[in-house]
């Protein structure tokens, strides 16, 4: 973990509250997710608190564990033999088993408890929260959660989570998907327990179905762990997006809650009522404007009826036309039937397992079929053609995975006695029908080719490498250049960087010719800023000028956006209040900005202007700034983007602008992603009223940020800034 800071620089335990995506990378990606909820719908969110990745790396340096799980893990690879891998992943446990708890750790345990006011809780959930869980790669099922932990046995649940991070399934599903071990530092979220009437798992969109307009909800008198975990089936059962908890029976063969109709009546499992379902549907939609994305969400219904968030993640779709455009085969199928977990065909040796043991002698390539569909077929799924589970629901932590990995899948479908391992099978997912022999030869040419590249090492290394590694990430340097791009997020970050250093030229070289579609901007605000005109937003007496004010701009955004950097309190002037350490950051930071920097401070900034749309690229003192917006009546249309980086202080600082600048974002109705310095935030598909409030805050936000990180001394100051620009105290600010 070079580069990173120390875990005393870092706090033990953090409110849910204070956990959000900005900060990921302390809380683990489930928290994240629900502490970002926390703040946008608090009734539907249980508080709670999280003991961050600072502890467990603590846990690791006081019991002086990393060399020696370092020199485990030499042997912890894809091409280890099973019980090497076994002894040496146990190896890791007992070391951990054998360490005590940090004195610090069990302190931020309890300073947790006592957050919360008396009585405090007296049944606690401890659940798994580690660094990129939940995001891209899932983790479903990876790790260990516990339920009706009491208070005194939190200390002994949050070590056995840790622990469970070097199960052997959590191991494996780290190399299959090309995480190094130091990738996924382990935080542990705490939740007071809620007492459920019923609970389950709801998907925003159908997941074998993108465009077909239906959530698919399965449902369980109770808690859900059981559900998840693939123990119990739940009532499963369709809702209509465009009539949220109208309940929907199935159309297709290919749907995923075919299974719908045996399940439950048209209004739905006894445990939930239609308001409930009504009410469930209608939160779903909400989570997903929220997040830009579909949802796969864990909820909990209390016996008085209060609708509980407790997890909620980024759902895969599939596109069925996609799938379907293969015809079913010829011959009559073996089998038929059984419900699509994930579409598709695949060819392969059948290889039956029986109970929960026998997954390590899965051949690769072999189509298995399985009694329950379990988070332990992580394991293997790399290695699989296809796969089938004789019960399952849709909604269960392995159907995540399989989904993850694209293999083909059906759920509730029993072998019988109809063929035995060994028998090549074909299976159509999509179709929900299996056959003796192979029928697609050339499926099973692709499952070969995958296998072998996935044998000799190079699959996940070969994508990660080829997509994912970021190579260019010093604009100033003499290596940021075209020839130096690596892989496709390399072009990503080159092409932007590239685009805005072009869109500065394009508009000095208009300003040089005295073109008249680019005027300079009159105001009192210093930000040097000049106006390209798409058409229409210039008043026409206003365009043979040479300058223009703002009241010559008939742009939706652009007004909107100047009101909230005119709000009164809102300060473009110098700073008064600089810290000195703050202060000496910036002279060291800004002593290494050399000619190469994309735009130099006091040269022009632009804007390009039309009616509904807006596009801002500008330097506000040592930060980059981009707004892109397009604001019109048909809310579904509407969309606010904004990204701010850079900084003229340090890294520490900048770091704790950047936290300031996301929570302001998240409590303003904002999606953030925060990396490092850069903050990106998005408003997607809101009316006019709420984009215009958006764009709003967005312009006295960039009025208060200017230099902001060089008051940013530790993180009550980062609190302070929240609050006080939340109650519209600007003057905090000059």
């Amino acid at each position: 973990m070079a580069g990173s800071p120390p875990p005393a620089a870092r706090p033990l335990v953090l409110p849910l509250h204070d956990a959000s995506r900005a900060r990921a990378r302390e809380v683990g990606g489930k928290a994240a997710s629900l502490g970002e909820l926390r703040l946008v719908m608090p009734a539907h969110v249980p508080a709670g608190f999280v003991v961050t990745t600072a502890a467990y790396r603590l846990f690791l340096e006081e019991g002086d564990l990393h060399q020696s799980i370092r020199k485990c893990r030499e042997e912890l690879t894809l091409a280890a033999g099973r019980d090497v891998f076994r002894e040496r992943a146990a190896e890791i446990r007992g070391l951990l088993r054998s360490r005590p708890v940090p004195r610090k750790v069990a302190d931020a345990i309890a300073d947790g408890v006592m957050q919360f006011p008396m009585p405090w809780p007296s049944l606690w959930a401890a659940r798994s929260s580690a660094v990129g869980e939940d995001g891209p790669f899932s983790f479903a099922g990876q790790f260990d959660s516990f339920l009706n932990v009491t208070t005194d046995r939190l200390q002994h649940a949050w070590r056995q989570v840790v622990e469970s991070r070097f199960s052997d399934r959590a191991i494996l599903y780290r190399l299959m998907c090309g995480f190094t071990e130091v990738d996924t530092p382990m935080a542990v979220l705490f939740l007071p327990m809620v007492e459920a009437r019923a609970a389950g798992v709801l998907y925003t969109r159908d997941p074998v179905d993108e465009a077909g307009g239906r959530m698919l909800l399965t449902a369980v008198p109770g808690l859900a762990d059981g559900l998840v975990q693939g123990r119990v089936l739940g009532a499963t059962l369709l809702l209509s997006r465009d009539r949220p908890g109208e309940v929907l029976f199935p159309s297709g063969p290919t749907e995923a809650g075919e299974a719908a109709g045996a399940a439950a009546s048209a209004t739905g499992p006894d445990c939930l009522s239609p308001a409930d379902l009504q009410e469930l549907a209608q939160t779903g939609l909400r989570l997903e404007r929220h997040f830009g994305r579909p949802q796969d969400i864990e909820w909990v219904l209390a016996p008085d009826r209060v609708l509980w968030i407790v997890q909620s993640r980024t759902l895969r779709v599939e596109d069925r036309a996609l799938h379907a455009r293969h015809s079913a085969g010829s011959r009559p199928p073996l089998l038929e039937g059984g419900t699509t977990v994930f579409p598709g065909r695949a060819v392969g040796p059948a290889h039956v397992v029986r109970g929960r043991d026998g997954l390590s002698g899965v051949p690769d390539g072999a189509i298995l079929w399985v009694e329950d569909a379990t988070p332990e077929l992580a394991e293997v799924l790399s290695r699989l053609s296809g796969l089938v589970a004789e019960r399952g629901g849709p909604g269960g932590h392995a159907a995540t995975l399989i989904r993850e990995f694209g293999l083909p899948a059906l759920f509730g479908l029993p072998a019988g006695d109809a063929f035995a391992s060994g028998a090549v099978l074909s299976l159509d997912a999509t179709h929900r029908r299996v056959y003796e022999g192979s029928l697609w030869p050339e499926v099973a040419q692709r499952v070969r080719s995958r296998l072998r590249q996935a044998a000799s090492g190079g699959s996940a290394g070969v994508l990660h490498d080829r997509l994912l590694a970021l190579s260019l990430t010093n604009p100033l340097s003499a290596g940021f250049r075209a020839r130096g791009c690596r892989s496709v997020h390399d072009l990503v970050r080159y092409t932007h960087e590239t685009a805005v250093r072009a869109l500065f030229e394009i508009g000095d070289e208009a300003v040089r010719q005295g073109r008249r579609q680019v005027w300079r901007l009159e105001t009192e605000v210093p930000l040097n800023l000049t106006v390209m005109d798409l058409g229409g937003a210039v008043a026409e007496q206003a365009r043979r000028q040479s300058a223009l004010r703002v009241e010559n701009l008939d742009s939706v955004p652009f007004r909107a956006l100047w009101r909230g950097v005119l709000r009164p309190g809102v300060s473009w002037a110098g700073r008064r209040q600089v810290s000195g350490a703050g202060f000496a950051s910036v002279l060291v930071a800004s002593a290494g900005e050399g000619a190469g920097a994309v735009r130099r401070l006091g040269e022009r900034n632009y804007a390009i202007v039309a009616p509904e749309f807006l596009n801002l690229n500008a330097r506000l003192a040592y930060h980059f700034a981009m707004v892109d917006a397009l604001v019109t009546e048909v809310g579904e249309n509407n969309y606010v983007n904004f990204r701010l980086r850079g900084g003229g202080a340090g890294p520490q600082r900048t770091d704790l602008r950047a936290r300031f600048l996301a929570e302001v974002l998240l409590r303003s109705d904002f999606g953030v992603d925060r990396r490092g310095d850069l903050v990106t935030a998005w408003m997607r598909g809101r009316s006019r009223g709420a984009s215009e409030a958006g764009l709003e805050a967005l312009g006295a936000l960039m009025g208060c940020a200017r230099q902001l990180d060089m008051l940013m001394d530790d993180e009550a100051r980062v609190h302070h800034f929240v609050e006080r620009f939340l109650e519209g105290d600007y003057g905090a600010f000059a």
